[in-house]
Parts: structure tokens; sequence; C-alpha cells
């Protein structure tokens, strides 16, 4: 069927009319996408990362110094005596080695009658028993004094020192000699003292006690600055 002139003017037309609204919605579409495109960025914040510092614990080892009392073992040594006896004191002789005589009354052909016979030169003689009942050898130092019965036993001294192997005893002697001049039955004795004994070192294991510097290694914490990164905007 063939169409007439006015209906192909028609259709043109309305063809002409229906690209001039797209283009004309297309131009509008696209002017308010570059308004709200425009809006946006001049909406849009000024933004950037920056490093915030903040404090945290870090762990670490140290060594801790400290002290302790400990118990050892110490020696403390002393000195004894040795076990001993000093016995059987005894006066053993008293002897004149020279005399004199002085006549106190003569006749002749008869001769003296009252005389009196003096000692110049006498040795007196002491001893004593020393028994040494210790385990240990040593030597005793022992003093003998001699003189008249009565007096002050100054006249003559004698000092001997004596050594014992342990478990043996000894007779020790101590001779004194006299010059004065006495009558020969003066009566004499003497004294003894002893002026050291022998020692030992004693010594025993004593518990003591003593402050000793120690260490250990601990963990502990201190106080760091980190930084991290934040993101900011105006």
């Amino acid at each position: 069927m063939v169409k007439s002139k006015s209906e192909k003017s028609k259709n043109t037309t309305f063809i002409v009319g229906g690209v001039v609204v797209i283009v004309i919605a297309l131009f509008v579409y696209s002017w308010s996408q570059g308004i709200t495109e425009s809006s946006t960025e001049l909406q849009k914040p000024n933004c950037r990362d920056v490093q915030v510092p903040y404090e945290s614990q870090e762990e670490y080892v140290k060594t801790e110094y400290y002290t302790e009392t400990v118990p050892y073992t110490d020696q403390e040594c002393e000195y004894k005596d040795l076990v001993h006896s000093i016995t059987d004191f005894t006066f053993v002789s008293s002897v004149c080695n020279k005399q004199e005589e002085v006549c106190h009354k003569s006749y002749p052909v008869i001769g003296c009658v009252d005389k009196t016979t003096y000692c110049v030169d006498r040795t007196i003689t002491c001893s004593v028993k020393l028994d040494n009942y210790d385990d240990e050898r040593g030597s005793w130092d022992i003093k003998f004094s001699f003189g008249k019965e009565g007096s002050s036993l100054n006249q003559a001294t004698d000092e001997t020192t004596t050594w014992l192997y342990p478990k043996t005893s000894e007779i020790v002697y101590g001779s004194g000699r006299i010059t004065d001049k006495e009558e020969i039955n003066t009566q004499y004795t003497c004294i003894y003292r002893v002026t050291r004994v022998a020692q030992k070192q004693v010594c025993r294991d004593v518990l003591k006690y003593k402050e000793v510097e120690r260490s250990r290694d601990v963990t502990a914490y201190r106080p760091v600055t980190k930084y991290k990164t934040e993101r900011q905007c105006d």
C-alpha cells in the first residue's frame, strides 16, 4: 500500500522530534552530572596521613643484684696444755764439797778443843717425776730454787728443759751450788716451779655465716614512645 505524501511528512517529523528529544535529554543529563561532580569535588575533605605518638610498655631483661646469707665451715684453733702430771717431789741430797774449820779455843799439846766446821761449797739436789699422758710430745721448763730452811730459798737456782714423747715419764733433777759459808750441819731444802708447760694446737670446725652477693636476670618493663599512622582530614 503506497503512503501518501502527507503521511511521509508526518513520519519524518515524528522521527526528527524524537531525535531532538533524545539529544536534549542527553544534554540535560550531561549538564546535571557535571554540576553534581563539581559539587562533590567542592565538598570533598582535605585528608592526609600523620604520625601520632603513643606510649607503650616494652619488655626487656635486666640483671638484678642481691645479697644472700650462706653458711660455711671455718676452723677455730686454740692452744691447750698437754695432759701431764708432776709428782714425787724429792729432796735428794745435800753434799758439802769443801769444808773449813774454825778453832775457837785451843791448848798447847792438846790442840783445838772448841771448833766449828763450815761448808763453803755445797751441792743440793732435788727431783720430781714428770708424766706426759698426752698423744703429742712437748717440753716443760722446771725451775728449782735452793736455800736454807726457813729462808727465801734464793741462794741458788737451776732451770731445766725436759722433752717427753707421748705416754712417757722421766725423773727431772735440779741441782744448786751454794758457796756461802755456813755450818756443816745447816739444813737446806729446795722448791720447784713449772715455768713453761708443753702445749698443742687444738682446732675444731665451726659453722659460720657470711653475706654473698648474687645476681640474676629478671624480666622488666619500661615505657617507650612509639608512632602510629592516622588519617586526618580538615
